[in-house]
């Protein structure tokens, strides 16, 4: 353990801790009450849950854009880096369209999240999308928009197969 301490303490970059979500909700919990005197009945677990989970250093979702989970358990992950001693430099989360579609080979079956089809023509060219997702952060809704360009290239074996 002290081996594992001292190595953060040495780490210059940001770091991913993940925090199981009950645990970290009843730790916050028990701070509140501790520090401001705030019991169940002046804030509800969903309203503590929810009040955490709108805080722009906290993301419940991996690189993918699927929910963090470890050990089975749902979590939540912070990035943070050690700037001195007693100060930490947290990181914003930003949601984002987590990544491009692939190209598209003539003649085989495409799929990028919940886009798929095949390009069956030959002479099939590049085609534009406009990506829009909206999403609920509380009670307000947001926007996220992208554009892509699917790039269509001809369908080119990496094997041949020769019949006798």
């Amino acid at each position: 353990m002290a081996k594992k301490l001292e190595k953060l303490e040495q780490c210059t970059e940001f770091r991913t801790f993940r925090f199981r979500i009950q645990a970290f909700s009843n730790g916050y919990r028990e701070f509140i009450e501790r520090e401001a005197g705030m019991t169940e009945q002046v804030v509800s677990k969903q309203q503590l849950r929810n009040y955490l989970h709108q805080q722009r250093y906290i993301s419940r979702y991996n690189e993918d854009g699927k929910k963090a989970k470890s050990k089975g358990h749902h979590v939540w992950n912070v990035e943070a880096k050690k700037m001195s001693r007693n100060t930490w430099w947290f990181k914003e989360f930003l949601r984002r369209i987590a990544s491009g579609p692939p190209k598209a080979v003539i003649g085989v079956p495409y799929e990028w999240a919940r886009l798929f089809g095949i390009r069956r023509l030959t002479d099939a060219t590049d085609c534009g999308i406009v990506v829009i997702a909206s999403y609920y952060q509380g009670k307000e809704v947001h926007h996220l928009k992208t554009n892509f360009t699917i790039h269509v290239v001809p369908h080119t074996p990496t094997t041949t197969v020769y019949m006798s």
